[in-house]
């Protein structure tokens, strides 16, 4: 992890309202099925709780959060938050080293205290 000191003034817009994506991934076979949902209306900490509480559903199950944005062509893309798509070969060390976090997440999930947590599903 690189640490920089930067000017909060530098940047020329904020979006209040992000869209996350989540990938839960289920083990098949020598892939993961997944199953992607975006959530809106919804902070970090609330979409780190609804996905590790959905992937605790499915046996072996990894989670993974991106911020899904548009760019200026009006193409969609992701940036990954926490993880990465399970189905993506690692590229290199960090990739090996994220992917070996995501699997820990299963045993010792990220602690979001009660304020922060997603409203329950109906």
């Amino acid at each position: 992890m690189d640490v920089i000191e930067v000017d909060e003034r530098d940047s020329t817009w904020e979006d209040p309202r992000p869209r996350f994506r989540v990938y839960v991934q289920r083990p098949d076979g020598d892939v993961f099925a997944t199953e992607t949902t975006d959530l809106l209306e919804a902070d970090v900490l609330q979409a780190v709780d609804w996905a590790q509480r959905r992937a605790a559903e499915h046996e072996g199950a990894l989670w993974s959060i991106a911020l899904v944005s548009d760019d200026r062509r009006g193409l969609r893309g992701l940036t990954w938050l926490v993880g990465s798509d399970a189905n993506d070969p690692p590229e290199d060390d960090l990739d090996v080293h994220r992917r070996a976090r995501m699997r820990a997440r299963r045993a010792d999930p990220v602690v979001v205290p009660i304020e922060d947590r997603a409203p329950a599903d109906d």
